[in-house]
């Protein structure tokens, strides 16, 4: 099987692309709430994983598998971390789904070298309830298909396979995600925004590989959805899907 090297690379470059981006000064103020949202909601995951996710794997291991333990715990634990990370991230975004798309606009506007039009109050909030609808619609997409993998990963022997099947669900999930800000600026609904990932699915999910990556590293995870978001803009502007 062919691997096409420069999709792997193109994602990556769009991702990095994303930060200098946010860093534009027309950009970072829609960057600042979304960051002090992420700071509380991972502080909050931190501070739950620290406090209960020893005593429940030592709970939930079998006697007749301790011999297991040095394979099956890491894997659960590896599975338990992206799950509760990611799903604090999905939280975050829907919290600060109005803002990322504001910055995506804000995006766009600077690629196609114009002036941003700054959203007037009341345009802004008819904004909020529909880009609320469609990330709660987004949710109801990943947890039918998340809690087959969650299951999956709870069970000893099995969980083996469960750990690659999450990291590629999840990038796929999450350049759907980052993308859909953009999409939902040119009024481009669910189904379609599919059809376009689709069309490249080594760009999507090398993509949301690295967006996934990202947050799972202390910091740095605070500002990759406003990264991600930029970045995705950025991806599919160049490549025509954005008017």
């Amino acid at each position: 099987m062919n691997i096409d090297t420069e999709s792997l690379s193109y994602g990556t470059r769009c991702f990095i692309a994303g930060f200098n981006l946010i860093k534009q000064p027309g950009l970072r103020r829609f960057v600042i709430i979304p960051l002090l949202i992420n700071m509380v909601l991972f502080g909050l995951a931190s501070w739950l994983l620290w406090h209960y996710l020893s005593t429940t794997v030592d709970s939930m291991l079998p006697s007749w598998l301790s011999w297991l333990t040095w394979l099956i715990l890491p894997i659960f634990m590896v599975s338990i971390l992206t799950l509760v990370y990611y799903s604090f991230t999905l939280i975050a975004n829907i919290i600060a789904a109005p803002f990322y798309g504001q910055l995506s606009k804000g995006v766009e506007a600077y690629l196609r070298g114009q002036p941003y039009e700054e959203a007037q109050y009341e345009s802004f909030l008819k904004e909020i309830l529909p880009m609320l609808g469609s990330e709660l619609r987004k949710i109801s997409y990943y947890l039918v298909r998340a809690l087959p993998l969650l299951i999956l990963s709870l069970i000893p022997g099995l969980n083996v396979i469960s750990l690659p099947l999450w990291l590629l669900f999840s990038a796929w999930f999450l350049s759907f995600e980052y993308a859909g800000y953009g999409f939902e600026n040119h009024n481009v609904l669910f189904k379609e925004q599919k059809r376009m990932l689709n069309k490249s699915k080594m760009n999507s999910i090398t993509f949301g590989g690295v967006s996934l990556l990202a947050t799972t590293i202390p910091v740095v995870n605070l500002i990759a959805p406003a990264i991600a978001v930029a970045g995705a803009t950025k991806m599919f502007y160049e490549r025509g899907d954005l008017g």
